[in-house]
């Protein structure tokens, strides 16, 4: 099961890094900009902290559970590192979200539930800092053109997860 996860989370990386026949995305040649064609926008927004990471996902758990949202899942990938004897900076992806908004946007666009519940990563970089990142609403919006009528769910969404940001990192009002 846990192999199955990896595998799922590790696909939407492999699509994008790739080409349609397999091949590695920088050798192909450019193509025509489609609708669901995103791999030039970002796929998440970033956000450095001003917090040590212990506090910035305490911050970032805390902003969810104000917001009457589920957290369905917390994936710890340093901890899975060191199970395999792999040593790597913190990072913490949080899955989380609103079933009543999710299962609308899902309606309007089945595949979505490829896609939600939201994430939220935090983690460290090679220069030590710590930084939150959040999906992109616009690459919803974007990839997915069934969601044109949910325009004012997505736009709360993109709020929503600005203001977690903001208060996971300890920026907010900045």
């Amino acid at each position: 099961m846990l192999r199955t996860i990896a595998a799922l989370v590790t696909l939407p990386v492999l699509v994008a890094a790739c080409g349609a026949d397999g091949t590695e995305g920088e050798n192909q040649p450019p193509r025509a900009e489609t609708q669901r064609d995103v791999l030039s926008e970002p796929r998440f927004t970033t956000k450095k902290s001003t917090l040590s990471f212990e506090e910035t996902l305490a911050a970032l758990y805390r902003a969810i559970d104000e917001r009457d949202l589920t957290v369905f899942a917390s994936i710890d990938h340093q901890a899975g590192a060191a199970e395999a004897d792999l040593q790597m900076r913190p990072a913490t992806v949080v899955v989380f979200g609103s079933p009543a908004i999710g299962t609308a946007l899902m309606q309007a666009e089945p595949i979505l539930a490829a896609e939600l519940p939201l994430r939220a990563a935090v983690y460290e970089n090679a220069e030590g800092e710590v930084v939150v990142a959040v999906t992109s609403p616009n690459v919803l919006t974007r990839t997915y053109p069934g969601l044109e009528t949910e325009k004012k769910r997505l736009e709360r969404i993109a709020e929503n997860l600005k203001t977690l940001a903001a208060e996971a990192t300890g920026t907010e009002g900045r």
